[in-house]
C-alpha cells in the first residue's frame, strides 16, 4: 500500500489533491520515515546477577571486609535502523542499575557499547564506520586468546560473558575507525577474491579512565603508561584470494605510527622518539583435496610469511653538560624481524561414524619480530573479587599490591561497575570496572613489561603473545578424533619450541649468545556424549576431561631454572528434561618452578556444581556454587609477578544468574 501512495505520488495522479508542493514534500518525509522505521530491529538482552564471593584463611587482613557481593540489573538495547539495503546503523546502549549504590547513584547513566554505521552496496562493497572487529591472520591482525582443551561448560559459559563486556573472541580485534571492502567473484579467474582498507586509531593521549577499566588503565593511558606519550595510528591493507578452486593467496600491508603533534610533554627532545612499525605478509596456500576433487578427504598446506620494519627514531642518555642536564644521543635506526608458519591440515570424514582433523605446523619468530597488533594479549591476569582484602600496603601507606591471585578468579569473574569503600589499590572512591580481559593495543614498553612479568605461567608461559610470539622456533601439531556421530572425541596437542635466539651473556668481557629457552606443552582430552549412541538418553550427558602440561627450562649457569605447570579440567553437562540440565566442573592447576635450585610451588583448585534452567527460548537461569582453594609455598610467585609469601586461602562462590535475551 505505502508502495502504491508513493507511485500515485510520482506519477502525479493525485497532484489535483496535494497542488502545494510543501504539502507533497511533508507527505514524502514522512513516507521516508515510516519506509525507513519498517528496517528498525531491536534486540538484546537483559541480565540479573547475584555473585557472593567469600574469602578465607589465616593470611588475609581481619580489619578488612571478607566478603564481596556484584549485584546488578541490566538491559543492553541492540537497535539496527536500515532505511534500504546499502546501509544500516547500529547502537548497542547498556542501562545498568549497581545494587550496592542504589541509594547513593542519583541517576541511571546510559553506556554506549557500541556504535557504527554499516553497509553492503550492490552486494559487493562493505563499509563499517565506528566500531568494528576484524582479523586478518595469526602473524598480521589477530587476537591470542586463552585456549583451554575441552574446559567444562559451567566455566566456560562464565568466561563467555566475562569476555563479551569487551565484546573480544574468536581471535577477532575491537577496533574504532574506518573498514572497507570489496567481495566478489571473478569469473573465471576468482572464485573468491576479497580486498580491504582498514585505519583507525590504537591509543589517545586524551583517554581519560578514571572511573574505567584498571587493565586499560595500567597500559593505555599515555600519562602513565609510557614515558614519552603520543596518539598512535593504524592504516593498512588486506587481500585474500582463491582461484582454480583451490589455491590461496593473501597479503597484507599495516603500518603503526605515533603521531608527534599529540606529545603532552614540554621536552622537544623527547618529542622526536616516535614509534613506527610497519608489517608486510604474505600468505600462499594450496588446497589439494578440493583441486583433485577428493571426497570427504581435505588436504591443505598453508604458509605466512611476515616481516616487520620498525623504523622507530629512538635516542640514549649519553652523559650530562657542564649545567648538569642531561645529554641524548638520537639515532634514527631500522629493525627488522621475520616470522614464518608452514603448516599442513589433513581431515577426512566416512558418514558420522568417524572423522579425524590433523594440523602440524613449523613457526619460525625471530627476536626482533614486532608486530603489537598480534602480538598483545587480550587476557592480562588480575584479582578481581576480594580485590580489597588481598592488597598490602607499600612505602607511604599506598595499597597497589594485590597478592592472593589466582588464574580462576582472573579467567572466570568480571564487575561491570565496582566502587571500593575507600580508596585503594590507586583508585579514589569511585565506580570502576573490575576485568582481566583487554582490547587494547600495547606498545613495545608495556609488551616488555607484561612478558618479564605480566603473564600468567599456567595458561600463558609457553606462547604469552599467542602464534606471533617473538623469539621462538619450532613445531606445533594438534589431532582430533570423532566417532559415533561425534558422540566420542579425542583431542592432542604438542608444542615443542626453543628460543631463535639466546640472551646475550657476557663472558671474558665479550657479548655471546647464551643458553636457548627450551619450552614444551603437551596434552590430551576426552569428551563423550552418551546420548548420541545409546537412546536412552534422551537428551545431552556429556562427560569431558582434559589435562596439558607446558614448562619452560634454560640450562645456563648463573641462569639456571625450570617451570611447570599442570592444567586439568574434569567437567559433566547433563540435560535431565528438556530445561533443565546439572553442569559441574573440576579445574586443578599445580604450578612449580626452580631457580638456582630453590624451587616453590603452588596448587589452585576449583569446583563448581549447579542447575542450568530454560525457562524458554532465549530466557535461562544458572544457579551454581563453587570455591577455589589455593596452597601456596613461602617462595611461590605467579600471575602478576608478585610474591605470594605463603599466603593459602580459599573462596567460596554463590552466583545465581539470569539473562533473557529478546
Amino acid at each position: 500500500m505505502l508502495k502504491r501512495i508513493v507511485t500515485l505520488i510520482s506519477l502525479g495522479l493525485i497532484s489535483g489533491v496535494y497542488a502545494d508542493q510543501g504539502k507533497l514534500d511533508q507527505i514524502q518525509k514522512s513516507l521516508d520515515n515510516i519506509m525507513a522505521k519498517a528496517g528498525i530491529s531491536i534486540g538484546g538482552e537483559f541480565r540479573s546477577q547475584y555473585l557472593g564471593s567469600k574469602i578465607g584463611g589465616d593470611s588475609l587482613d581481619p580489619s578488612k571486609r571478607s566478603s564481596e557481593t556484584n549485584e546488578f540489573t541490566s538491559v543492553d538495547f541492540d537497535i539496527k535502523a536500515r532505511p534500504n539495503e546499502a546501509i544500516s546503523g547500529r547502537i548497542i546502549f547498556r542501562m545498568h542499575q549497581n545494587w550496592q549504590n542504589f541509594f547513593s547513584d542519583i541517576s541511571n547513566p546510559i553506556y554506549s557499547r557500541w556504535i557504527s554505521i554499516d553497509g553492503n552496496p550492490m552486494g559487493m562493497f562493505r563499509f563499517s564506520i565506528g566500531d568494528f572487529k576484524e582479523k586478518y591472520s595469526p602473524l598480521t591482525l589477530w587476537s591470542p586468546d586463552i585456549e583451554l582443551l575441552y574446559e567444562p561448560y559451567v566455566f566456560a559459559r562464565q568466561r563467555e560473558v566475562a569476555m563479551d563486556e569487551l565484546f573480544i573472541g574468536d581471535n577477532y580485534r575491537v577496533l574504532q575507525g574506518f573498514n572497507l571492502g570489496f567481495d566478489a567473484e571473478i569469473v573465471p579467474i576468482f572464485n573468491e577474491f576479497h580486498f580491504g582498507l582498514i585505519g583507525a586509531r590504537l591509543r589517545s593521549t586524551e583517554t581519560n579512565i578514571q572511573n574505567g577499566s584498571k587493565v586499560v588503565d595500567w597500559f593505555e593511558n599515555a600519562k602513565t603508561a609510557s614515558k614519552y606519550p603520543m596518539s598512535r595510528y593504524l592504516v593498512g591493507s588486506n587481500l585474500d584470494m582463491t582461484f582454480l578452486k583451490g589455491v590461496n593467496f593473501g597479503a597484507t600491508y599495516l603500518f603503526t605510527f605515533d603521531h608527534r603533534g599529540s606529545y603532552l610533554g614540554s621536552d622537544t627532545l623527547a618529542r622526536s622518539n616516535q614509534e613506527k612499525v610497519s608489517i608486510i605478509s604474505a600468505r600462499p596456500g594450496v588446497d589439494i583435496g578440493k583441486i583433485a576433487g577428493f571426497d570427504g578427504i581435505g588436504l591443505g598446506v598453508k604458509t605466512e610469511f611476515a616481516f616487520s620494519i620498525d623504523d622507530s627514531t629512538l635516542f640514549d642518555s649519553v652523559g650530562v653538560d657542564a649545567n648538569n642536564a642531561t645529554v641524548k644521543d638520537f639515532t634514527d635506526t631500522i629493525t627488522s624481524g621475520l616470522a614464518i608458519n608452514l603448516g599442513v591440515n589433513f581431515d577426512m570424514k566416512t558418514s558420522d561414524v568417524f572423522g579425524i582433523v590433523f594440523g602440524a605446523s613449523y613457526m619460525m619468530n625471530s627476536k626482533d619480530f614486532r608486530n603489537a597488533l598480534a602480538q598483545t594479549p587480550s587476557f592480562i591476569g588480575h584479582r578481581i573479587m576480594n580485590v580489597e582484602n588481598t592488597q598490602i600496603d607499600t612505602a607511604g601507606g599506598v595499597k597497589d599490591t594485590v597478592v592472593h591471585y589466582s588464574t580462576f578468579d582472573a579467567l572466570y569473574h568480571s564487575v561491570f561497575k565496582f566502587t571500593p569503600q575507600k580508596a585503594s589499590n590507586n583508585w579514589v572512591k569511585a565506580p570502576f570496572m573490575k576485568t582481566s580481559y583487554y582490547r587494547g593495543i600495547m606498545d613495545k614498553s608495556a609488551l616488555n613489561t607484561f612478558a618479564s612479568e605480566g603473564f600468567d605461567p599456567s595458561v600463558q608461559l609457553v606462547l604469552p603473545f599467542g602464534p606471533a610470539t617473538p623469539n621462538r622456533a619450532g613445531i606445533s601439531t594438534n589431532l582430533a578424533v570423532s566417532l559415533l556421530n561425534n558422540g566420542i572425541e579425542l583431542s592432542g596437542l604438542l608444542l615443542a619450541l626453543k628460543e631463535a635466539e639466546g640472551e646475550s651473556v657476557e663472558n671474558g668481557g665479550v657479548e655471546v649468545e647464551g643458553e636457548k629457552t627450551a619450552f614444551m606443552q603437551v596434552g590430551g582430552g576426552l569428551k563423550v556424549d552418551f546420548s548420541k549412541f545409546i537412546e536412552v538418553f534422551k537428551y545431552p550427558l556429556e562427560l569431558s576431561g582434559s589435562i596439558v602440561s607446558s614448562s619452560a627450562k634454560n640450562k645456563q649457569v648463573g641462569n639456571d631454572y625450570t617451570i611447570t605447570s599442570n592444567f586439568k579440567n574434569l567437567g559433566l553437562y547433563w540435560q535431565f528434561w528438556k530445561r533443565g540440565a546439572l553442569i559441574g566442573g573440576l579445574q586443578l592447576i599445580s604450578n612449580e618452578a626452580e631457580f638456582l635450585g630453590i624451587a616453590s610451588k603452588q596448587n589452585l583448585a576449583h569446583w563448581t556444581g549447579g542447575v542450568e534452567w530454560k525457562v524458554s527460548d532465549g530466557a535461562a537461569i544458572v544457579t551454581t556454587v563453587g570455591q577455589i582453594l589455593a596452597d601456596n609455598d613461602e617462595l611461590a610467585s605467579w600471575g602478576t609477578g608478585t610474591s605470594s609469601d605463603g599466603h593459602d586461602y580459599n573462596q567460596l562462590l554463590l552466583d545465581i544468574f539470569l539473562r533473557v535475551k529478546f
